[in-house]
């Protein structure tokens, strides 16, 4: 199952009634972006929120394309339904052509075959720019372009909030937003998703080192409670790659200026132990939770670019 569309409410929104829209509109859509970057979760929406949504869908994946596939879509959609096409930049060269014909309505994709009836709902997926897809882009009736996730920083705190939705995390500690935030994702969110997952593993395996068994109590809790229930993220466990001159920066804004303090101050995060630093953590529980981080973000933002100047 899809995971929801996901994101700022302010770019989520009007983008979900623009989806809204051409779900219940006549014509194809093409759907490009980075691999990873939501195109499916894009296509389920059309086809739960349009007239569509009680027919059949038939996915035909390009990679693994045979022409008597057409003939299968034809027979379990009949004449009402969505063709829901994956990976059009891998159809054979052989192909590519007629589909274009076909796409347009000028002619059959095989001698002898049909036509694409009224009732046909066809959505296209595809992650390269390729000649191919910059040709089939005006052969449709619609073109929707998903960005990257670096291209839109401020959706990854609601993307970490649904991954741990279901997982035994209550806090996110501000060193791990902040590497989350700067790191180059190239647009995949399965890759955040991984992050998050190597980091649990990580920290559950912590649990059962001698000597994290007990401790001070914070709280009324045990120390060791805090390791089961925090996401700190470590440097050797995932591999990070943050643009030049990040990791300079990093260390001198949290040693030369008072960004810790300010965190603190402003209540966007929780001194979970009030001498040690690297405990000053998110609460997933916060209902404002993703507003907090983001304005963590760019008040972080700002000191690296003064420590840059």
């Amino acid at each position: 199952m899809e995971p929801p569309l996901l994101g700022h409410p302010q770019r989520i929104e009007p983008f979900q009634h623009f989806l809204a829209f051409i779900a219940k509109a006549p014509g194809s859509v093409l759907i490009t972006g980075p691999i990873g970057s939501g195109k499916k979760r894009v296509a389920r929406f059309l086809i739960e929120n349009g007239p569509w949504q009680n027919t059949p869908v038939f996915t035909l994946k390009g990679l693994h394309f045979s022409e008597d596939q057409w003939g299968q879509a034809y027979q379990t959609l009949k004449d009402t339904g969505t063709l829901l096409l994956e990976g059009l930049q891998y159809l054979p060269l052989s192909m590519q052509e007629r589909f274009k014909d076909w796409l347009t309505g000028q002619a059959p994709i095989e001698k002898g075959g049909k036509m694409i009836p009224p009732g046909w709902k066809v959505l296209a997926l595809g992650t390269q720019t390729d000649e191919f897809l910059e040709g089939l882009r005006y052969r449709f009736t619609y073109h929707i372009h998903l960005p990257s996730l670096n291209e839109v920083i401020e959706d990854i705190p609601y993307h970490i909030k649904y991954f741990l939705r279901e997982k035994p995390i209550r806090y996110l500690r501000y060193f791990f937003l902040l590497k989350a935030f700067f790191h180059e994702w190239q647009g995949n969110l399965h890759e955040l998703e991984q992050c998050l997952l190597q980091a649990m593993a990580y920290y559950r395996g912590m649990t059962l080192v001698e000597g994290f068994q007990g401790g001070e109590e914070v709280f009324g809790e045990k120390r060791v409670r805090y390791y089961q229930d925090i996401l700190k993220g470590e440097w050797w466990y995932f591999p990070y790659r943050f643009p030049p001159g990040f990791t300079e920066g990093l260390a001198y804004v949290l040693q030369k200026t008072d960004f810790r303090n300010r965190i603190v101050r402003e209540g966007w995060v929780i001194p979970l132990i009030a001498a040690e630093p690297g405990f000053l953590v998110f609460d997933l529980n916060d209902p404002e939770f993703e507003e907090k981080a983001n304005k963590m973000y760019y008040a972080f933002s700002e000191y690296l670019k003064a420590a840059s100047g």
